[in-house]
């Protein structure tokens, strides 16, 4: 065994109790250092990161610095080699550690919701990065200790097709979630409609399904492969709510109580301010038709909110206006009716030829 000289091995024992004694402040000097670097790329860093950074920078001083003096004293083999293994198992431990606990704050950072433009639950993703994380840690310390995992790799091999194959509707699932995400058709807390389907405010995408809590409170867990090959109507995109009514008016109204009524609903429409009246916004009084009992008023128009309760509110109004203009009129609206003709068949039979 080579000698070591006992001024050297002095020194770096001194060197690593210093080390030790002083961890935090020289941490703290090489987390700002690493805080200019983030900032210089446009990246700030998070509390939770930096108290994480710390703890991992004041494990990698003291774990470095015992390495670096065992390294330098060279004891026997055995003991040093057991004591090399233990002090890079700790090192190895701290980074995934270090590691495992940043992922769902740098997810948070990179922000997939700046990348896709949509809102979404993130927390799958956190799920498969701590997985993933926590895997190859495992494969890591069992290198550091030379445990052959070959043929247990080859085993998971086996396993993970196997798994592949039987997880099949999850990855067609977890594809189409990505498509829905890179299509940008919808994020948390839109008012979806798919046709034929459910409809209702999606509260969260996940990996193989999106929620869509109905109106009557009831959540729906629609697969998101039907999501990606259904027509989804994305309806708080909407710039405008539009009314379209079919009014019908008594057969016997005159042509005047018609257009009388026509026009005060039309005028209500352009002078009340609750309908848009710019052009590709047309408004629409206009009789179109006859049923059997009535004459029918189509009238359409886009409301100047797409919220809910303004839009009822914009309803209400011209509701009372078309009632205002019946008064008006002198006419009144049609309900459904029915003319029976009876005949005598007595008569038809002693009336003479």
């Amino acid at each position: 065994m080579e000698r070591i000289d006992p001024e050297t091995a002095a020194a770096f024992v001194g060197l690593c109790v210093l080390v030790i004694l002083f961890r935090s402040p020289l941490a703290s000097a090489a987390l700002r250092l690493v805080r200019w670097l983030m900032s210089s790329i446009s990246i700030t860093m998070t509390d939770e990161m930096e108290e994480e950074a710390g703890k991992f920078m004041r494990i990698l001083l003291v774990a470095g610095s015992l390495l670096l003096t065992l390294e330098t004293l060279s004891p026997p083999e055995f003991a040093g080699g057991f004591f090399r293994k233990v002090l890079i198992s700790v090192l190895v431990l701290a980074i995934f550690a270090a590691w495992y606990r940043l992922v769902e704050p740098m997810i948070g950072l990179i922000g997939p919701d700046k990348i896709t433009g949509v809102r979404l639950d993130t927390s799958w993703m956190v799920r498969l990065g701590q997985f993933v994380v926590v895997l190859m840690s495992i494969t890591a310390f069992l290198e550091v200790w030379n445990i052959d995992i070959s043929n247990a790799l080859t085993g998971v091999g086996v396993l993970g097709a196997g798994l592949a194959i039987a997880s099949q509707d999850f990855i067609r699932n977890l594809i189409a979630g990505m498509n829905n995400m890179s299509e940008k058709r919808f994020e948390t807390g839109d008012w979806i409609a798919v046709q034929g389907g459910v409809e209702g405010t999606v509260t969260r995408v996940d990996v193989r399904s999106t929620t869509v809590m109905g109106f009557d409170h009831v959540p729906h867990y629609v697969p998101n492969s039907e999501l990606s090959n259904a027509i989804v109507l994305n309806k708080s995109r909407m710039d405008h709510r539009r009314i379209s009514w079919t009014i019908g008016l008594v057969r016997d109204a005159t042509d005047a109580q018609l257009e009388a009524v026509c026009e005060a609903l039309l005028r209500h429409m352009r002078e009340s301010g609750d309908f848009v009246t710019a052009e590709g916004f047309p408004l629409r009084v206009i009789p179109f038709g006859l049923s059997d009992s009535a004459i029918e008023i189509r009238v359409q128009g886009f409301t100047q909110t797409k919220d809910y309760q303004p839009y009822l509110e914009a309803s209400g109004r011209l509701v009372s206006a078309l009632r205002r203009a019946l008064r008006e009129a002198g006419t009144e609206l049609a309900y459904p009716t029915r003319t029976l003709h009876l005949t005598d068949r007595r008569e038809e039979r002693t009336s003479p030829p």
